[in-house]
């Protein structure tokens, strides 16, 4: 018998399970009022949860990201085989990088996220290193806070939420999405690393591509919940 690769904000039957072996490693640990918030009997992997896999993570020297793959069920005294999340594919394509997951709800239906775009977010998976989850794709206002048709509409750009990838607003998860969208872009390193500290909207025209990496602003609408990555025709 297997079990989930459980992300932030999942809903899935392990849930539960996760959550009972969670909170008596928890209360082991000592992190009682963290414990008692937890509402076990929910399938919904929820904030109070986040928190507490997060603590466990620490506690065990396990990479702290709030995701529950392998080590983290191991340290909750899971040993069966871990499914891992399935990359999103369309018939005939081929992504290369890491993991992209579109998330329910994100695109409007029959009309989905280009492959070019859902390329460019498996390359910054490949760079992060863990699955990235599309929040919103398509499904979004035709134009944007300022009047300008959206990328989104389109199916050119994709908004990755931080609750969903393990990150809350302006944090280091999105610090290292957003470092991933810039460095693809052409940025350097270092270049990448100012801009996802900083935050902004930052344009670019690479390889035949008009690239947008937004995060930490309020210019087009808040990004301070979730970085933009609109890839489109140069």
């Amino acid at each position: 018998m297997a079990v989930p690769f459980l992300s932030p904000g999942q809903t899935n039957k392990a849930v539960p399970r996760m959550k009972r072996r969670l909170v008596r490693e928890l209360l082991a640990l000592g992190f009682e009022s963290i414990a008692h918030q937890i509402a076990v009997r929910t399938t919904t992997y929820g904030p109070d949860a986040v928190e507490g896999v997060r603590k466990v993570q620490e506690a065990k020297h396990i990479h702290v990201d709030g995701f529950v793959g392998k080590d983290t069920w191991g340290a909750l005294g899971v040993h069966e085989p871990v499914t891992n999340p399935t990359p999103v594919m369309l018939p005939g394509d081929s992504f290369h990088g890491g993991e992209v997951i579109v998330e329910p709800g994100a695109n409007k239906p029959g009309n989905p996220i280009t492959k070019m775009t859902l390329d460019y977010v498996a390359k910054m998976a490949g760079i992060v290193g863990k699955p990235i989850k599309i929040t919103t794709g398509t499904n979004h206002n035709k134009f944007t806070v300022n009047g300008n048709v959206s990328d989104h509409f389109s199916g050119h750009a994709a908004d990755i939420g931080m609750f969903a990838n393990g990150g809350v607003d302006d944090s280091p998860v999105g610090d290292r999405i957003m470092a991933a969208c810039c460095v693809l872009a052409g940025d350097s390193k270092q270049g990448a690393r100012d801009k996802a500290r900083t935050g902004g909207l930052f344009s670019f025209t690479h390889g035949n591509q008009r690239i947008q990496c937004i995060w930490k602003t309020n210019q087009g609408g808040n990004h301070h919940n979730h970085v933009h990555v609109g890839v489109r025709p140069a």
